[in-house]
């Protein structure tokens, strides 16, 4: 990416040095409605959430995609160019572009998405329905914490959920085939990954909504503008709630006189030693 003339924070962001090795690195892409000769149209915006081996999770960046799969490799390529060497665990929508991600980083893997998918079925699902039914979906996929079901799953069947939601069993049950590499990760990769996956669900929403909310925008730089000063915020905020569970275990551990595990960035991600 050229810049011409002084760098603004936005371009600063965007640009900046990223660490070499992450653990874990989230994919999520968004359709922003921007006018375009007098209609409205969706642009697609990729932006990448990573977390580093002892836990501490970034956002790493946003791009707009053209219509093409082939152009994900330029987001790799970004990546690679700012420092990001090594990238253990890819995970996201990459269809038909992993190819390129794995020659890009050459010791990776890549995994589904398990919440990706899941918010996607969710939009059609009334509030009232959805803790029971995500509790559901995730012993489908033997995703439940522990393992164990909760009183909020005893509200639905599978009978009750094809009655209500047709097609929703299905639709996961074909996603589900797809999560067992994801799911047969050694500990705490698989911990990890997943701590990661959910963190980034949490802001890709509440960037959604922050998308739906604003309407459509005038141009695609607009859009992209917005997109990538809400990621800087969030980001931030991020960083700042990271910094609060720091402060709150060190403080744990000066009361207990014992050594706390590394919280990490993310949400209950845990560090990799």
């Amino acid at each position: 990416m050229k810049i011409h003339g002084p760098i603004k924070p936005r371009e600063r962001w965007l640009t900046r040095a990223l660490c070499r090795r992450y653990a874990a690195v989230v994919f999520s892409t968004l359709a922003v409605p921007a006018l375009a000769d007098g209609s409205t149209s969706n642009r697609t915006i990729c932006w990448a959430f990573g977390c580093l081996v002892k836990g501490e999770s970034e956002i790493l960046g946003a791009w707009v995609l053209p219509e093409s799969p082939a152009t994900m490799a330029e987001v790799f390529g970004d990546l690679h160019n700012r420092g990001v060497e090594f990238v253990r665990c890819g995970v996201g929508p990459l269809d038909g572009a992993e190819a390129e991600f794995l020659a890009t980083f050459k010791m990776a893997a890549m995994y589904p998405s398990i919440e990706q998918p899941l918010a996607a079925l969710l939009d059609r699902v009334r509030p009232f329905h959805r803790p029971a039914i995500v509790m559901h979906l995730r012993a489908m996929a033997g995703d439940l914490p522990d393992g164990r079901a909760t009183v909020a799953m005893l509200r639905f069947s599978s009978e009750d959920l094809r009655q209500k939601y047709p097609g929703m069993l299905e639709q996961w049950g074909e996603a589900v085939s797809g999560f067992h590499a994801l799911l047969s990760l050694p500990e705490p990769y698989r911990h990890l990954v997943r701590s990661v996956d959910r963190t980034a669900i949490g802001m890709q929403e509440r960037l959604r909504k922050a998308v739906l909310h604003h309407g459509p925008f005038e141009d695609a730089a607009q859009a992209f503008d917005f997109v990538v000063d809400w990621l800087v915020r969030a980001d931030l905020r991020h960083m700042q709630q990271a910094e609060v569970q720091e402060l709150a275990r060190l403080a744990q551990v000066s009361k207990s006189g014992r050594i706390a595990p590394v919280s990490g960035g993310a949400a209950g991600a845990p560090a990799l030693v």
